[in-house]
């Protein structure tokens, strides 16, 4: 007898056996199964003269994967037991296989990661369950995850890298039924070069031959760059310093360079370059920067070939079949890739086989034979009785290749089967045939049909000849294997692997076969089925798919030879099968017999393919779609400049026909006879000229001219329009040698604000290009703002109010600058949560400035909860904003679990940032997923740091103003803080009791400033201690009533009803409301919830991160029980000039939404507003504008308050006229109550026309952060106290304007906005 079956059981997945009786035997063979307690009888047969025809039995569905399965075969003879034969099953959980997808397979921090996991069942049909991603940091922390359901198996999401992600291996994780599947991608942390290099050389050179290539190397923006290229030859595979060969040249954009075979003979001469490569680098120094010379290299291997033509074997047996005929095929391929010509072909291949004897002797035959156009030889021989060695020596002109195959077992009756396929690969649904060639004559042969790891057909033929018919369970590739028995009992067995056509073959073709940068392309994908998901990639790398494996287990009573090692040492089969094939035997009588073979190699390996086409590619386009018909064509796409070649790929998912892709992705050829560039800034100053440089690159071998025009405009004017020497001041001509760069020049005049476009089209002889670009152009001065927001509410006694609102403009505003918004909404929350992911401009590289992107998220969900909207668009987004944040979050944190401003930067952890980061960490659980180990290390440092007295001091730098120990002498502010992040956790409550006894002990003996004294209100209210009350009590006693709302003075001043208040005031008022909130006292609270909802900025933020995130917390406990879904009123706006300014209506409906609109006003701003019906409205005026710099400047030297710093800006101009050194000199005034700061923050608005020169800044004493924009530079210092501090920036000239107007620095307290200085400056 044998059962066949597959190599592992999977759980839920039905499993055929194939049962045949190969014997005549006078009795009945019985086959079970045993699953834990239970059996399934699968073959009960009273045998008949001849074997019984194979059966295909389905033996059992799901199954529990702790429970051991067997397999048991019995023999009777009557009623006596003849034999008997049991085996243990294998047992795979795996039933369902996903593979990941990233657009790329490196990042850097900040970058965002787009992934698509595609999970598939066994049969290949999409997998329908559940699948639950992960994303793991390099140490393994749990960052992101969700679970989801995709669409047709897929699975689509993506997350963002903070800035300061840990560098090195991350890993997405899938998971489905128990089973998970990762890929791994790489952040580095790299400077991204100065500009771009194309770097062009072929992929193959031939030994002996000249090598040329191009370099093309242009700026982001798209100017030329100029400097010297070198370019240096060397042979790569050199193990000790390698001669080099180098061309020097100059280049402007685009050049070409060349090595003679003489230069190279030496190289090529040398020992290590058989079957090696060169190593071929360019660099490309700019000598435009002056003396920090900016340079960018590329190195690439140039493939050298020995041969002009390339030969392999292919479609040959791993084992020879003694008297059996061996087939294989030889392929011939240029070196390059190219088709054969007919001159080639003239010559034929040559074969000579030699067979190696038991004997000891050798034969040896020769075969002449013409080559194909495709070159494919196909050639076949019939081997010897004895053969041990084949050995085959293929000639094609100069070129070679040998093959050695090896007898790898040897019947001791001399008898083989050898199964061949017709024509692969096979179409599913039309029949193939297979031929079976023997040395011995049988009566009787079997057959079973694999794929995947499951058994899928089989039975018996009586014919050498027969035909299957492939479905769609046989894809990607299915093992037919074939046995026969003989009369004295050995069975003999082959199998041949059996590629198929996708069931669902993918389409894929580009609207052209090529386009010029800037042309509208599109994509068209066809699929075999209708409905069904696609995604694209659109990149420049190929691939190939890799093959599958065959694997069954047989048991059996029958004689079955083991396959023996190969005669030769490993790996003397000088090319390998394309197929790994194994037959695995259960069990036999007598002996244990193994072959090797993997199961997991039954899955569709798409995903190690699809990542050799991602390595090292640049992901230009990521699509995914579902489509309802078999036809899919995406939205027109402009071929983007500095590419030769596009290349797409594309995978389709369909409900019945499961997966298909493309084998090779589709090319579009990339052409062009020049390009053209354009070097302006983003944005420029009314007022200022400018010089336009227009870039041309001749991209032909041939010289060529080129006529630039530049289109007219209202928004801008020729600076030389007036002149009589011009001509014509928008057009000019220029004649450009080939690979050549030359610049055109156009001065213009910017006379309107806003964008000013600029065209420009340029004409060959052949061919046409345009550009159009985009320079907003601003005010001069000081930019300002005011914002007065009003909480308009509408007593139940009066069901109508008029209020009126005014601003006084002040003088000096510059001319076009003011614009001026009234903004609605009927909610407390609704003016924060519209710019939930812009609520405050500050700069936000720092692990504190970062939470603003995170916990404003978690009290919009909390005030969804507490109020039960049922606002799911406004739920997703705000968790998508918590996922993001915590992702970002998690690389401030240090490998001892605290948190610092810039993590592993920082000399130690923050305690202040630690527990800030704890509380927002804990309360975000109940919206997303937050690794424990993250908690669990934060806190133990916390702990680690208290006192023996249940104090926190901070152990880092004093990032917070506020919590300076020095103000009360005590770190009580800090303790009270701690507190709050550890109440959020009841495992802490014996560090929490001392922590509160003393904050209890501070309060009831007095000496606490009004913020700590606020700090600790909260806390213990939070932990339910009665000296809450008595904080609060004296929070009343030193409060002065403004407009009869509670104010407390801080170190920054006495309190004012000045617009904006102190970040500190915000805080004490929020955190005294979150107490009365606490306590019950909600009533009390009204006042001040209305106060901290009137001093909100247009974008519904406060000062600062912090004093904006812990408003936003109290104000969501309030906004919960506002009412503010039974508001129905009625709202306009008059001036005294026009009788309607604005209108709206307010209800249940749309009381969130957020509506804002620009109105037109006179200098002087009055404002009369009407609201008649039932609720409340959030009422803001915005006004922006800009005061002349040097009216601004004399405004402070005449205010009668001192700035809070003293501040000194220098320019020194260097001869060049191209380079810059600003100094910039500040100090905490000796007038301000603190003596040092937290924070600090410069920001140097630069002059226009220059940049901070690359790489000149790095973050070091003082500094601790740089970041470079084009039009400022932002400076993070960890403190400024009465020691002057002076940096020096290094400004490069980046474009040409004159009549340059002023630019602004500005120093500041990040905790504290109103503590600041400002200077103007000019060169």
């Amino acid at each position: 007898f044998v059962v066949t079956g597959p190599a592992a059981l999977h759980p839920g997945v039905p499993t055929s056996l194939a049962v045949t009786v190969l014997a005549d035997f006078p009795g009945k063979v019985v086959a079970e199964v045993a699953h834990g307690n239970t059996k399934s009888l699968l073959f009960n047969s009273q045998i008949c003269l001849r074997p019984e025809i194979p059966l295909l039995l389905q033996v059992y569905g799901p199954l529990t994967p702790s429970v051991l399965s067997n397999l048991t075969v019995r023999g009777y003879r009557g009623d006596s037991l003849v034999f008997s034969n049991s085996t243990a099953l294998p047992f795979s959980l795996r039933n369902v296989s996903s593979f990941i997808q990233t657009d790329r397979s490196c990042y850097q921090p900040g970058e965002t990661v787009r992934v698509r996991v595609v999970s598939l069942r066994l049969d290949q049909r999409p997998h329908k369950g559940r699948v639950e991603t992960r994303v793991l940091d390099p140490s393994g922390t749990a960052v992101d995850g969700r679970e989801a359901t995709g669409t047709l198996g897929m699975v689509l999401w993506e997350f963002s890298l903070s800035q300061m992600a840990p560098l090195g291996q991350w890993t997405i994780t899938a998971s489905a039924n128990g089973v998970t599947d990762e890929r791994t991608f790489t952040v580095e942390d790299h400077e991204r070069p100065p500009f771009e290099m194309l770097f062009k050389t072929p992929p193959r050179v031939l030994v002996g031959d000249a090598l040329s290539g191009s370099v093309r190397v242009l700026y982001p923006s798209g100017p030329p760059v100029h400097g010297t290229l070198v370019v240096s030859v060397s042979l790569a595979s050199a193990s000790v310093p390698a001669q080099t060969k180098e061309v020097r040249l100059q280049i402007y954009g685009s050049t070409q360079f060349f090595f003679g075979k003489d230069l190279l003979q030496s190289l090529y001469s040398s020992p290590g370059i058989s079957g090696g490569s060169l190593r071929v680098t360019a660099g490309v120094t700019d000598s435009s920067t002056g003396t920090r010379r900016l340079k960018v290299t590329k190195t690439v291997e140039v493939q050298v070939e020995e041969h002009q033509f390339l030969l392999q074997f292919h479609q040959f047996p791993s084992s020879l079949k003694p008297s059996l005929y061996f087939y294989s095929t030889l392929s011939i391929q240029r070196y390059d890739s190219g088709p054969l010509g007919s001159e080639d072909r003239m010559h034929p291949a040559v074969i000579e086989v030699t067979q190696e004897l038991t004997t000891m002797k050798a034969e040896a035959a020769i075969l002449t034979l013409p080559v194909p156009e495709d070159g494919n030889v196909h050639f076949s021989f019939r081997l010897k009785q004895e053969v041990l060695k084949l050995v085959i020596r293929a000639k094609f002109q100069s070129s070679e290749q040998t093959l050695r195959v090896y007898r790898n077992y040897s019947s001791p009756t001399g008898s083989y089967v050898q199964v061949s396929a017709d024509t692969l690969p096979a179409q599913i649904g039309v029949p193939l045939q297979l031929h079976v060639e023997s040395s011995f004559q049988w009566s009787e042969l079997h057959y079973v049909v694999s794929s995947r790891g499951l058994l899928l057909a089989a039975g018996t033929k009586n014919s050498s000849w027969f035909s299957l018919t492939p479905s769609v369970s046989w894809s990607p590739e299915a093992c037919v294997t074939v046995y026969c028995v003989r009369s004295d009992g050995e069975l003999i067995s082959d199998t041949v692997a059996v590629p198929t056509d996708q069931p669902n073959q993918a389409s894929l073709e580009w609207s052209s076969p090529q386009a010029r940068p800037g042309e509208q392309v599109a994509l068209t994908v066809t699929a075999a089925e209708a409905r069904f998901q696609v995604g694209v990639v659109v990149m420049g790398v190929s691939v190939s798919l890799l093959p599958q494996r065959c694997s069954l287990r047989m048991l059996t009573n029958a004689m079955l030879q083991k396959q023996a090692q190969a005669e030769g040492p490993d790996g003397m089969v000088s090319k390998k099968p394309p197929l790994i094939r194994s037959l695995n035997v259960w069990g036999l009588l007598g002996f244990k017999f193994s072959s090797s073979g993997s199961e997991e190699g039954d899955f569709l390996t798409i995903e190690t393919s699809w990542r050799r086409w991602m390595e090292d590619a640049e992901t230009l386009l990521w699509i995914d779609s579902d489509v309802s018909e078999n036809i899919w064509t995406s939205d027109k796409m402009s071929v983007p400049d500095g590419f030769t070649a596009l290349r797409a790929v594309a995978l389709v998912m369909s409900d019945n026909l499961g997966l298909g892709f493309t084998p090779v992705p589709q090319q579009l050829s990339v052409t062009k006879d020049f390009s053209l560039a354009l070097n302006v800034p983003s944005c420029l100053i009314r007022g200022e000229e400018i010089v336009l440089e227009v870039h041309v690159i001749n991209h032909l071998e041939r010289q060529m001219e080129v006529i630039l025009l530049l289109a007219e405009s209202e928004t801008f004017q020729f600076v030389l329009a007036n002149r009589a020497d011009a001509s014509v001041v928008n057009a000019q001509k220029l004649t450009l040698g080939s690979h050549v760069s030359a610049v055109a020049l156009f001065p213009v005049r910017p006379v309107a604000l806003g964008p000013m476009d600029i065209t420009v089209d340029a004409v060959s002889a052949e061919a046409s290009d345009s550009l159009v670009w985009s320079v907003f152009v601003k005010p001069g001065g000081v930019e300002q703002s005011f914002s007065k927001t009003l909480f308009l509410e509408l007593p139940p006694s009066n069901h109508s109010i008029s209020r009126s609102v005014s601003f006084s403009s002040p003088p000096h505003v510059v001319a076009g600058s003011r614009r001026t918004f009234v903004a609605y909404a009927g909610d407390i929350l609704a003016l924060s949560i519209s710019h939930l992911d812009s609520l405050v401009q500050r700069p936000l590289g720092c692990g504190e400035q970062n939470m603003i992107h995170f916990a404003p998220s978690i009290y919009v969900l909390l005030y969804l909860d507490k109020s039960t909207q049922d606002n799911q668009e406004l739920r997703s987004q705000a968790v998508a904003y918590l996922k993001e944040g915590y992702l970002r979050q998690l690389s401030y944190q240090r490998e001892d679990g605290s948190f610092s401003a810039f993590g592993a930067r920082d000399p130690s952890g923050s305690t202040w940032l630690t527990a800030f980061v704890l509380r927002c960490f804990l309360q975000a659980q109940a919206y997303m997923m937050v690794s424990q180990s993250v908690l669990t290390r934060a806190v133990t440092w916390l702990l680690e740091h208290q006192g023996p007295r249940g104090d926190f001091g901070e152990v880092g730098r004093v990032i917070h103003t506020e919590m300076q120990a020095g103000l009360d002498d005590a770190p009580a502010a800090l303790t009270a803080f701690v507190l709050i992040a550890l109440l959020e956790d009841e495992r802490y409550t014996g560090n929490v009791s001392l922590a509160q006894r003393y904050l209890e002990d501070k309060v009831s003996g007095g000496g606490l400033s009004n913020y700590s004294m606020c700090l600790a209100a909260y806390a213990l209210a939070l932990a339910n201690s009665p000296q809450a009350g008595r904080a609060l009590d004296e929070l009343r006693r030193r409060a002065d009533l403004i407009d009869g709302v509670m104010m407390w003075s801080s170190s920054a001043g006495p309190p004012s009803p000045d617009w904006p208040p102190r970040s500190a005031q915000v805080e004490m008022t929020a955190y005294v409301l979150l107490a009365f909130y606490r306590l019950g006292n909600l009533v009390e609270g009204i006042g001040l919830m209305k106060w901290l909802s009137e001093q909100r900025n247009h974008l519904g933020s406060f000062g600062t991160t912090q004093d904006t995130i812990v408003a936003l917390q109290a104000l969501a406990y309030y906004a919960a029980f506002s009412g503010a879904k039974a508001i129905d009123l009625g709202l306009s706006v008059s001036t005294p000039t026009s009788p309607l300014v604005s209108q709206l209506h307010i209800n249940s409906t749309n009381f969130l939404a957020y509506q804002s609109q620009e109105i037109d006003a006179a200098q002087d701003v009055n404002l009369n507003i009407y609201m008649e019906g039932r609720g409340f409205v959030i009422f803001q005026l915005n006004i922006f504008y800009n005061l002349d710099s040097r009216a601004f400047m004399q405004s402070l030297h005449d205010a009668a308050e001192e700035e809070a710093f003293s501040l000194d800006v220098a320019v020194t101009l260097e001869a060049d006229q191209n380079h810059m050194l600003l100094s910039i000199c500040t100090r905490l005034q000796e007038s301000q109550v603190v003596r040092q700061t937290g924070m600090v923050m410069v920001e140097a608005g630069l002059l226009s026309g220059f940049r901070l020169s690359p790489g000149a800044l790095p973050p070091g004493s003082p500094l601790r952060n740089v970041e470079a924009q084009e039009d400022k530079v932002t400076l993070y210092l960890d403190s400024v106290n009465r020691t002057e501090v002076c940096i020096r920036l290094p400004l490069l000239r980046a474009h040409k304007v004159a009549r340059v107007q002023d630019a602004v620095v500005q120093v500041y307290d990040y905790y504290e906005p109103t503590r600041r200085a400002t200077r103007a400056y000019n060169s």
